[in-house]
Formats: C-alpha cells, sequence, structure tokens
C-alpha cells in the first residue's frame, strides 16, 4: 500500500508531506501529443534514474497508448513492453471488492452481513460485536478498526502454495477492533485479505481461481497473475537508485496486493471500469457494482451524505480540480497507480519498477496534465453559510484514527491541529505547518480552497457530533 486515501478524525500528516506542502509544487506542460508525452516521462525516468515503466491511457471506446518505456532487466536489458508485468500492489484490492459484489448479486451474501457469519474461523476481537458486530462492508471500506497488519506479517515470505487461510493464521494480533466499527477509517491490509476467504467458503473455490475465471478472464486480462509469473516475463524490481535488484517478494496475504499484470491487462482493466462493468458489450458485472464502488457508506461521514472517500477499496481523489477514481499501490521496487473520471470517459494506469516517489509523483502529473488538457473543469458547488453551530467546533482536534496504532503517539504530535471560523470560512492549521482553508457548501460538508491550486469540485471535509464520542471532523 502507498498512500492511505483515508477518511480518519483529523487527517494524520507526517513531518515528510508537511515538507511537502511548503514547496511550490512543479507545473507540469500538457503534451499536445502521445509522442511528446511520451519524450515528457522518458525524461522523468532519465532524471530520477527510474529504470522502466508500464503505461495505458484509455477511452471509454478504447485504448489510446498502451505502451512499456525503459528497461525490465538493468543487468541484460531487456525491454519493458506493454506485455511485460509489473507488480501492481495494493491496486489489486478491488478484485476482493468484486467478487463479494459479484456473490451479493447471486444472493449469497450482503455487504451487511457479519464477518463473524460467514467466516467463524476467522480469529478477529470485537469489544462492539454484540451491538455492532464486523460487517463484510467493514473489510472493504476499512472501517472495522483494525490495526494494519503488524511488521511480522510485512515480513514474512510466504511461498505460493500457501493457501490464504494459512496467511490469516500466521499472525491475528492485528485483528482488533479498535473503535466501533462502521465509524472510522483507517487503511488496513488484512481486511480484503478476510473478504477474499469469505469467497473461499461460499464457492470452495481458491480465490485466485475465482478472480481468473470470473474476472480476469471476461475482462480480458489475459495475463494477469496473484503468482510469480515465468523469468523474462516480468520486470525486475530495484531499489529507489534503479540499480540495486529486490528478489520477488511473496507476500502473506495475495489478495491484498499480489497481482502482477501488464500495460494491456491493466488498459482492459481501465474498459471495464470507463463502460461500468461491460467489456464488449457484454456485462461482466451490473453497473451498479461500479456504482457501488465508488460510494463510501461505513463511517460517519458518509452516513451523513458526504459523498467523498473510500468506498469498496476505490478511493476519489483530486487533481487540479478534476475528481479521479481508482487505486494505488506499492510492493517492494514498485510503485503502480491506476486512475479514471468516469464523467469524462478518459482513465489512465503506469507502474514503475523502483521505489522512486519523485518519478512516481512527476510521472503522474505528466500524464494528467496530457488527458485532461482542453477538458472543462466539473462546477462548484455554491457557498453555503456556516452551520449555525459552528462556533461549537472551534478548537484543538488530534488524530484518533491512525492507520498504524503503534505509532499513534506521533501522529498525535504532527497531526494537532486547530479549527477556526472566520468570515464564512474554516480555516485549519497545525503544528506542523497545515494550513488549509474550507468553505462551507451543505450542512456540515466543507471544500477545500487553495490559493496555488484550483478548488475542490466536492465536499471532503465534515463536521461531526456522535454520541457519545463527542465532536469531530473526518476529512
Amino acid at each position: 500500500m502507498r498512500r492511505a486515501h483515508a477518511i480518519v478524525v483529523l487527517f494524520f500528516i507526517v513531518s515528510v508531506c508537511l515538507a511537502a506542502d511548503e514547496k511550490e509544487e512543479e507545473k507540469v506542460k500538457p503534451a499536445d501529443s502521445v509522442q511528446e508525452l511520451q519524450q515528457q516521462i522518458e525524461k522523468v525516468l532519465e532524471d530520477t534514474h527510474t529504470p522502466g515503466v508500464s503505461i495505458a491511457i484509455v477511452h471509454k471506446n478504447g485504448p489510446e497508448w498502451v505502451t512499456g518505456l525503459g528497461i525490465a532487466d538493468v543487468a541484460s536489458r531487456r525491454p519493458v513492453t506493454a506485455d511485460t508485468l509489473f507488480r501492481i500492489g495494493s491496486t489489486a484490492k478491488a478484485f476482493a471488492s468484486l467478487s463479494i459484489l459479484l456473490l451479493a448479486d447471486q444472493g449469497k451474501l450482503s455487504l451487511e452481513d457479519p464477518v463473524h457469519k460467514l467466516a467463524p474461523d476467522v480469529w478477529f476481537n470485537n469489544p462492539w460485536e454484540a451491538t455492532d458486530p464486523v460487517r463484510v462492508v467493514n473489510l472493504l471500506e476499512h472501517t472495522a478498526g483494525w490495526d494494519d497488519i503488524h511488521f511480522r506479517e510485512y515480513a514474512k515470505e510466504a511461498p505460493d502454495s500457501m493457501t490464504l487461510k494459512q496467511g490469516l493464521d500466521y499472525d491475528h494480533h492485528s485483528r482488533t477492533s479498535r473503535w466501533r466499527p462502521g465509524t472510522r477509517m483507517a487503511y488496513c491490509n488484512s481486511g480484503p485479505a478476510v473478504a477474499a476467504y469469505i469467497v473461499e467458503k461460499i464457492t470452495g473455490q481458491r480465490f485466485e481461481d475465482f478472480v481468473e475465471q470470473n474476472l480476469f478472464a471476461p475482462i480480458g486480462m489475459k495475463t494477469a497473475t496473484y503468482f510469480q509469473p515465468p523469468a523474462g516475463a516480468a520486470t525486475m524490481q530495484y531499489h529507489e537508485d534503479g540499480k540495486t535488484p529486490y528478489g520477488y517478494s511473496h507476500i502473506l496475504l495475495r489478495p491484498s496486493g499480489a497481482i502482477n499484470a501488464s500495460a494491456n491487462d491493466m488498459a482492459a482493466y481501465l474498459l471495464f471500469y470507463l463502460n461500468r462493468g461491460a467489456v464488449s458489450g457484454k456485462r461482466v458485472v451490473p453497473s451498479g457494482d461500479i456504482d457501488r464502488m465508488e460510494s463510501p457508506t461505513s463511517t460517519w461521514a458518509a452516513k451523513e451524505g458526504m459523498k467523498s472517500g473510500y468506498g469498496l477499496s476505490n478511493f476519489w481523489s483530486i487533481e487540479e480540480g478534476f475528481v479521479y477514481h481508482g487505486h494505488d499501490g506499492g510492493i517492494e521496487g514498485g510503485l503502480t497507480e491506476m486512475s479514471y473520471m468516469p464523467d469524462y470517459g478518459v482513465g489512465y494506469f503506469y507502474s514503475i519498477n523502483t521505489e522512486n516517489g519523485t518519478a512516481d509523483e512527476k510521472i503522474g502529473k505528466t500524464i494528467r496534465a496530457y488527458i485532461t488538457k482542453g477538458l472543462e473543469k466539473p462546477a462548484l458547488p455554491p457557498v453555503a453559510s456556516l452551520p449555525a453551530d459552528a462556533a461549537d467546533y472551534a478548537g484543538w482536534y488530534e488524530p484518533d484514527s491512525p492507520r498504524v496504532e503503534l505509532t499513534h503517539f506521533l501522529g498525535r504530535l504532527v497531526g494537532l491541529s486547530r479549527i477556526q471560523f472566520r468570515d464564512g470560512k474554516l480555516f485549519m492549521t497545525s503544528l506542523g505547518a497545515r494550513n488549509d482553508e474550507y468553505l462551507p457548501v451543505a450542512a456540515g460538508q466543507f471544500r477545500h480552497v487553495s490559493q496555488k491550486d484550483p478548488p475542490s469540485p466536492v465536499a471532503t471535509f465534515e463536521l461531526l457530533s456522535v454520541k457519545p464520542e463527542g465532536r469531530f471532523v473526518q476529512d
């Protein structure tokens, strides 16, 4: 997992991100053609010592550019092609959600089913289980309240022969709800894996086989696999220097991030989303399933009508005034982003074979500048008046739904923030130099405005009064 994209009680900001916010972001000149775009991306690869990248830019009616650039194996100089397999990390999580939705469509389960009824042999601890059970939806929207998997689980090298249940049983201590499920979001890699095990329990199939049969094959992802590819089929993965290779990482919970996929595979996957679950006119999943994936429902804010956030393995992100859906991912020696804009019928994928965050950021900006050139930004919602009780929310707030409990103390130090209201606006400042401005758009909901970037076209911040917990903000 690379970015949490979480709805949390006061967004957790680490000092590195705060320092980045203080820098003036570099603006990208949109390319006029695919040829110019290729030149821009090749320059990024060269400047950042990134060996290679897999790319797909797709429109609703078909692919525009599907390619590989650079080198897949530094030692042999084997080039990246559109068929070279890359590790897509947490972008893989969506297949757990799609699988659950397929079973829900068949009446075999519901997103609201308690997990303990569907998989009683999976250990977890929820002090609120009698009144607020962990439900299937909580696994996929990361609202079970569980800690992210612990270092021991991240470090475990699990052979492809290990079953999913064996992976879940290896260390269950992170699966304890720290607050009432269905209230706050904290990114957790074990949730989708437990959902995948529920798929196995109901179907009697290995999860990877179910996905191959019901999703990879009908979508047209001909070479995608959860398992280690044959020699020469995949890129090598490199440290940030672009020279030092990693070995193949056999992650413990395959459904949460083990997929290998090519640019051609991911072009087909993007078409699947842009055509709302159909491929070449043939429906793979109902269009409503795609709508549901894009719609968070289980946080406090979502229950109060907030549309943005993290849905079923699908996040909202706002870049230069445009709203994207999708998921990104990271694994040892690789970073991935898959994003699309349903209202504009366009999306993109790229995956690099290093951990170079600068390359990742620059390639993303370069592609987005190209695909949005000439597009009209979404209309901004009208500004509303501040809520009558806004003054009651003024004061200091600390983060209260950390992804990793071990670092909660650090979040409290760095993320301590103050909310103030003046001139009809909400201002949030933090000890770590956060300085954000929001405009009210609905009861308790606010959208972000910036002096240097286009304003957000959707509400992303909400004031909440929850009994018995008290007053919160979710961002």
